[in-house]
């Protein structure tokens, strides 16, 4: 009798062990692919960049010029998933210094050092419009890249605009989407 019983717990529990088995394995699969979508969402945006800054390159109305400086701000996100903004501006840094190397990019050192000046906190990368072109004035920019992710409906986009910053206008603004959800 205890033979037999100990046979039935034995395999009630490679029976079970087994299914709890499955039961990872197919978490696993699910979080990998969840991984790769992140990927994807990752590819569209930089895609998306480079389309955008394609069109900017090709503009007739932007002048180029290796001593035109250039501020990018922190990509702002309206949408309410999370991304990581910093590494999203260094793809829009990138694609424009690899598409258009004319304009010089002023670097994060140089606009900490004005913001220490104009009693801004160096800690705060989500600044607004108005103080982005302050900074961008202060540091004798012709031109900013405003940037922001909005969500519409299913739909996450990329908006970036070039603004002159002596007058404030709105030389160049696209918006397209990179990510359906």
């Amino acid at each position: 009798m205890k033979k037999k019983l100990a046979f039935f717990f034995m395999i009630l529990f490679l029976t079970n062990s087994c299914s709890f088995f499955h039961r990872i394995n197919s978490v696993l699969n699910q979080n990998n692919n969840s991984e790769e979508n992140t990927n994807i969402i990752l590819l569209n945006f930089t895609n998306t960049v480079d389309n955008i800054i394609t069109e900017i390159s090709h503009d007739k109305n932007i002048f180029f010029s290796k001593k035109i400086s250039l501020y990018i701000n922190t990509l702002r996100n309206k949408s309410n998933i999370f991304l990581e903004n910093k590494k999203l501006t260094n793809i829009i840094k990138h694609h424009i210094s690899k598409k258009i190397n004319t304009f010089s990019i002023i670097n994060q050192n140089q606009i900490n050092k004005t913001k220490k000046k104009l009693g801004l906190s160096e800690n705060n990368e989500f600044i607004n419009t108005s103080t982005a072109m302050l900074l961008a004035r202060n540091n004798q920019a012709i031109y900013y890249i405003d940037s922001s992710i909005i969500q519409n409906n299913q739909l996450l986009l990329l908006k970036i605009k070039l603004i002159l910053v002596q007058t404030g206008e709105i030389i160049f603004q696209k918006t397209k989407n990179f990510y359906f959800l």
